[in-house]
């Protein structure tokens, strides 16, 4: 498996594992998802098995049919650069 590009291939990925973690958890089965859901099993079975990266409508649409919600917050920090001596 790659590296991700990027932080917010990352954080996707943790929340396919989440999202899969917690079908599971709940014994449903991909099919069920999908008819919960609204988005197709083979596009399940793509995302579950890191054929594609969904988008984040997606990730919501499968957190909402197991009862969750995905609430992002960014912060944003200021750094300074500290001078040497």
């Amino acid at each position: 498996m790659r590296k991700p590009k990027h932080w917010g291939e990352k954080m996707i990925r943790e929340l396919v594992l989440y999202i899969k973690s917690e079908r599971m958890a709940q014994s449903l089965t991909m099919g069920e998802l999908a008819l919960k859901s609204g988005v197709s099993q083979k596009h399940i079975s793509n995302i579950e098995n890191k054929k594609v990266m969904p988008t984040i409508e997606t990730l919501q649409k499968l957190a909402r049919a197991l009862g969750f919600d995905i609430a992002l917050q960014v912060k944003v920090r200021k750094y300074s650069k500290k001078k040497d001596g």
